[in-house]
C-alpha cells in the first residue's frame, strides 16, 4: 500500500536542506508525514500528474517563503491549484524575504509562521496537529510531553518548558517533573528553587521516583526549603523504594559523611556496590574509591581497578586519573606507565588537575613517555593553574 501524506510541501530546491529539517521534525514532532519534491521530477504530463495527485492527497499545503521561492514558477502553480481546490495554504518564512506580487494578489494579506520564532515554532506545531484532526486523542500529554523532551534535549529550553506545561494539564508525571528541572537550573525560566519543589511534589505524590530524590537534594542543600539532612535522607529512601538508582547512591553519601543518620562506612560501602552493580556510574567511581583506601570494606586493589575502569571508561575523570596512579604504582595490575599515561591523558581533556601533575613526572622522568623536560614543565604549570599546589616544586 502506497503511503499517504498529511501535508504537501511546496517549495524552491535552492532551500531543500532546510526544509528536509523542517520536513523531519513534523514527522518526529508533530507526528506528521509530508510529501516533497527530493528527486527533482522532470517536467512535463509525468511531473504534472505526481505533483497534482500529492496536493489532492494532502490536507494541508506548506509554502515555504524564500526569495527563490517568489520568483519560481513551479510554487506558484503549486500553490494556486491547492487554492484552487479548496486546500489550506499555510505560509512558511525561510528567510527574510517578504509575500509579494502574485501571492498577495491572491489571497491578500495573511498571517505567515516565522519558523525561526519559538513561539510561532510551537504555535504552529499545535496547530497543524489541529487542522489535521490529531489533537483530541488520549495520548495527548505523552505527545504534548514528547515534544518538550525534543526540544530539552537540543537545549531549546523555552520551548521545551511551553511543551512541559501542556502536557502537565493533565498531570503527567514526568511533565511535572521536568518543569521542577527547569525551575531548578533555570532552563527556560528564571530559577526559582521554590517553584522546583512545587513541581517535584507534584510529580512525586504520584510516586515519580526521580522527583522524589530530587525532594531530597533540596533538603540537602536547603534550597526553596530549610536544609534538613534527616528529611534528604527521608526524601532518598522512598525514591530508593521506587527504583531511584541515584537515590540509592545518595543513602550511601548520607551513610558515608554522617549526613541526618551515623557515619557508617560499611553501609555506606553496601549502597555504593549496590548501585554500581545496577550500573550508576557516580557508585562505581565511589565504591572504588572505598577499596582503594579500605573504607567499609576491607582494602582491595583489584576490586578498586575493576570498579574504577568501569568509571572510567564512562567518562568519569576522577576514575580517569586513580587508574592511571594504579597503572602507575602497580596497584592491583602490573605496573604499566603507558596505559598510566593514556588514562592521565584522559582525564586531563576534562582539566584533572592530578592527572596533569602526573603526566609531568612521567613526562620529566621518561616513564611511559620518551623523556622531555619541556613537556614536563608545561604538565606542571598547569596542575599549579588548576590548584595543585604540589606541582610547584618542580617549576
Amino acid at each position: 500500500m502506497k503511503q499517504k501524506y498529511d501535508v504537501f510541501i511546496s517549495y524552491s530546491r535552492r532551500d531543500l536542506q532546510q526544509v528536509i529539517g523542517i520536513r523531519d521534525e513534523l514527522k518526529e514532532l508533530s507526528r506528521v508525514d509530508s510529501w516533497i519534491d527530493l528527486k527533482g521530477i522532470e517536467s512535463g504530463e509525468q511531473f504534472v500528474n505526481v505533483i497534482i495527485k500529492a496536493i489532492d492527497e494532502a490536507k494541508v499545503v506548506l509554502f515555504m517563503i524564500s526569495e527563490a521561492s517568489m520568483q519560481s514558477e513551479y510554487t506558484k502553480k503549486e500553490v494556486m491549484y491547492a487554492k484552487n481546490i479548496g486546500k489550506k495554504v499555510v505560509p512558511v518564512l525561510l528567510d527574510n524575504s517578504k509575500l509579494s506580487g502574485w501571492f498577495l494578489f491572491e489571497f491578500g494579506v495573511v498571517d505567515y509562521v516565522n519558523i525561526h520564532d519559538p513561539r510561532q515554532k510551537q504555535k504552529f506545531h499545535e496547530n497543524l496537529r489541529s487542522w489535521l484532526g490529531m489533537i483530541d486523542n488520549d495520548e495527548g500529554p505523552i505527545d504534548f510531553f514528547d515534544v518538550g523532551m525534543h526540544y530539552y534535549l537540543k537545549q531549546d529550553y523555552k520551548i521545551a518548558f511551553n511543551w512541559f506545561m501542556k502536557a502537565a494539564e493533565f498531570r503527567y508525571a514526568e511533565a511535572l517533573y521536568y518543569i521542577g528541572l527547569c525551575y531548578n537550573y533555570g532552563y527556560g525560566v528564571s530559577l526559582d528553587y521554590t517553584k522546583a519543589m512545587e513541581w517535584f511534589a507534584k510529580a512525586a505524590q504520584q510516586n515519580h521516583a526521580e522527583a522524589q530524590n530530587r525532594i531530597g537534594i533540596l533538603y540537602k542543600h536547603g534550597n526553596g526549603v530549610p536544609k534538613d539532612d534527616e528529611m534528604a535522607l527521608k526524601w532518598y529512601r522512598q525514591a530508593s523504594e521506587n527504583g531511584s538508582l541515584e537515590a540509592q547512591y545518595n543513602i550511601g553519601k548520607c551513610h558515608y559523611y554522617g549526613r541526618g543518620v551515623k557515619l557508617n562506612l560499611a553501609e555506606a560501602a553496601k549502597w555504593f556496590e549496590k548501585t554500581a552493580q545496577e550500573g550508576f556510574v557516580k557508585a562505581q567511581s565511589s565504591i572504588a574509591y572505598c577499596y582503594l583506601n579500605g573504607e567499609g570494606v576491607p582494602k582491595d586493589y583489584q576490586k578498586a581497578v575493576q570498579w574504577f575502569e568501569k568509571a572510567a571508561k564512562a567518562g568519569v575523570p576522577g576514575s580517569q586519573y586513580h587508574l592511571g596512579y594504579c597503572y602507575y604504582y602497580g596497584l592491583g595490575v602490573e605496573q604499566d606507565y603507558r596505559k598510566a599515561v593514556y588514562w592521565f591523558e584522559k582525564a586531563i581533556e576534562k582539566n584533572h588537575a592530578a592527572s596533569e601533575y602526573y603526566l609531568g613526572l612521567c613526562y620529566l622522568n621518561g616513564n611511559g613517555v620518551p623523556p622531555n623536560p619541556d613537556k614536563a614543565k608545561v604538565s606542571f604549570r598547569k596542575a599549579v593553574k588548576q590548584g595543585y599546589e604540589e606541582a610547584r616544586k618542580y617549576l
